[in-house]
């Protein structure tokens, strides 16, 4: 993740830094000296004491590419350490920059998001260290370890790509994880089909067709209420809430969602043709997104 921390947190009541405008952590950014919320761009200056107890002892947990960053400068000071991630990256040219210095062949240590992962030939490269694979693993998504897998073999796939061998190193606090252990074990197929397993018990795509109504408003209630009018409507199919999103608030606005699921995608696409969608709230909004790919 971007940032230097993506927790700032009082170590004597444990208070952690919270969005004002969303339900979501302040992430640490050093250079700027300041706390950014990702998800709604707000950033504040940085906190040096607890907004809770009063307390000195404030401090940044977790990793983020610029505390990694920082470390490797330390651990090795006689490389260089490049960034790249959407702070790194923001001036025109500065990817096409990175990617010409990296394949300088001169040796360097690249940190970056999985923006350093995608369709980038670093035929050099010949160690690959992913790190805390467990996030993605344990998201309540269901689509989350899919893609987790995915960003695994893309990201391994930057090692050994020329004639050197290359090696990956995953850290995990749960190396046991049936999921992480059919990836490494069995390669991506082998863990797709554990997955579909999976997915075929509980009844999830691709065994179902599925489709999420969201609905969102300054005021709970309405976006609960509409969503709860909008209920009644569909027959033939299952329905599911309406709950709060994971993410249940962002920008102050709050996040409901109805899940449909359907045996077929026909039966699917016949419970949402029929749909009328009730008076909505004013300044209310909602949205229909079939097969979605992120289902937070």
């Amino acid at each position: 993740r971007r940032g230097f921390a993506p927790v700032m947190m009082c170590s004597t009541c444990k208070w952690i830094a919270q969005c004002r405008r969303c339900d979501a952590r302040l992430t640490y950014h050093l250079k700027q000296n300041t706390l950014v919320c990702h998800h709604c761009g707000t950033m504040h200056r940085n906190i040096t004491c607890c907004q809770s107890c009063g307390g000195q002892h404030v401090a940044a947990i977790g990793l983020g590419t610029q505390r990694i960053e920082q470390t490797l400068k330390a651990t090795f000071p006689e490389f260089p350490v490049l960034r790249v991630d959407r702070d790194s990256t923001r001036r025109q040219g500065a990817m096409a920059d990175f990617v010409e210095e990296i394949n300088k062949g001169e040796p360097a240590i690249l940190v970056g998001t999985q923006l350093l992962a995608k369709g980038h030939h670093f035929p050099d490269v010949t160690l690959v260290v992913i790190l805390n694979a467990d996030a993605g693993f344990l998201s309540p998504d269901f689509r989350a370890p899919e893609r987790t897998a995915q960003l695994i073999v893309q990201v391994a796939g930057r090692a050994g790509r020329a004639h050197r061998p290359g090696e990956v190193w995953i850290q995990s606090y749960q190396p046991d994880n049936p999921t992480l252990r059919h990836l490494i074990e069995t390669g991506y197929s082998g863990f797709a089909e554990h997955e579909l397993s999976l997915r075929q018990r509980v009844g999830m795509p691709p065994y179902q067709a599925m489709a999420m109504l969201r609905a969102d408003a300054h005021d709970p209630s309405a976006a609960k209420a509409f969503l709860d009018a909008c209920k009644t409507q569909f027959h033939g199919v299952e329905v599911m809430g309406p709950v709060a999103a994971p993410l249940a608030r962002i920008a102050d606005r709050s996040r409901y969602q109805l899940m449909l699921l359907a045996p077929t995608r026909t039966k699917l696409h016949n419970a949402l043709s029929n749909f009328s969608p009730p008076k909505a709230a004013r300044n209310l909004r909602w949205s229909i997104d079939i097969d979605p790919y992120d289902s937070l």
